[in-house]
């Protein structure tokens, strides 16, 4: 009777085992089949790899240092670049799960990379979290053991303040570097930025361009394109769908109406004001991956073409003058 017993309990717990492995194995089939259609789709990001959940607006991970400009208006009392340091994506997508720690380093040198030194280097200044430094004798500034958390979204903003009056004839930049220090996967962040002044009295104009530094835009999961200019008007926006569409935030956060024809071009109006914004950063992401015939329009990376193609183009259209 006891030797039955013991057989059947072993057949129960034999057919409960099944059971459960049947029901792990349909819960991986499912998972697999959600994890695969969820990454088909390529999330922007100015560099390939897993690297920008350490990111910037301004900073890539681009080694060959060309410089970038700003521009400002003649109104502006002291021309200010705020530049960010974040723990995720510029999209937003995810955040780091791990504190990072970094440096960021600034350095005031010409467009060649060259120090730039002598008594004008105290007019130009780095602001961070209430602390502001100029640039002494090494013409180099720098904040260190910085940490963002990874318990949230975090960002660190420095604001870097050029000498205005130097606008229109300077050759100084900033050259700014986010080293991170604990966690070796995550690659520095770098930039050269400068600024340009437009003088009020010229007529209005808003210009368009990449500013994203990579040798090749094949190089790149995305693309970063910035408007800027001065006074007040419509920018017209036109982009081949068949390559890239534009962020879905900036879409919504401008609230832009966008028409597209039968080849995929797409189309947006976007009212600008340069007395109230006088520049706009702009995502585009690929849509049907890498073309091999891709690449910059110029050497400014003004564009990206594919054979005389390209991805994205702009118009502006001067506001008249209001009758009183």
């Amino acid at each position: 009777m006891k030797d039955k017993f013991i057989k059947k309990l072993k057949r129960s717990w034999l057919a409960i085992w099944i059971a459960f492995a049947a029901a792990a194995l349909s819960t991986i089939g499912v998972l697999a089949a959600y994890t695969s259609v969820s990454s088909v789709k390529r999330v922007v990001s100015t560099q390939k790899g897993a690297g920008m959940l350490f990111s910037s607006n301004y900073l890539t991970t681009d080694e060959n240092d060309l410089p970038r400009t700003i521009t400002f208006s003649s109104m502006e009392n002291s021309p200010c670049v705020t530049v960010n340091v974040c723990n995720y994506p510029q999209t937003l997508i995810k955040h780091n799960d791990k504190d990072i720690t970094y440096t960021l380093t600034v350095e005031l040198v010409d467009s060649n990379g060259n120090a730039v030194t002598g008594e004008e280097t105290a007019k130009y200044s780095v602001e961070y979290n209430g602390e502001k430094k100029t640039f002494g004798s090494n013409s180099k500034i720098e904040f260190s053991l910085l940490k963002l958390m990874a318990d949230d979204f975090n960002k660190h903003e420095f604001v870097l303040t050029f000498d205005k009056s130097q606008l229109t004839k300077s050759d100084i930049y900033m050259r700014v570097t986010a080293t991170p220090t604990n966690q070796a996967e995550l690659k520095p962040l770098s930039a050269k930025l400068g600024v340009i002044y437009i003088n009020n009295n010229t007529s209005a104009t808003w210009t368009g361009t990449f500013i994203d530094n990579a040798t090749s835009p094949k190089d790149l999961d995305g693309f970063n394109y910035r408007l800027s200019g001065s006074g007040e008007g419509t920018v017209t926006l036109t982009w081949n769908t068949n390559y890239v569409d534009i962020s879905p935030w900036f879409e919504n956060t401008y609230d832009l109406t966008i028409s597209k024809d039968s080849s995929g071009i797409a189309t947006a109006n976007l009212k600008v004001n340069s007395a109230e914004k006088n520049q706009y950063d702009i995502q585009f992401y690929r849509t049907n991956g890498i073309n091999s015939a891709e690449q910059w329009s110029d050497g400014n990376h003004t564009n990206i073409t594919v054979t005389g193609t390209g991805f994205v183009s702009m118009s502006f259209t001067q506001n008249t003058a209001k009758e009183n």
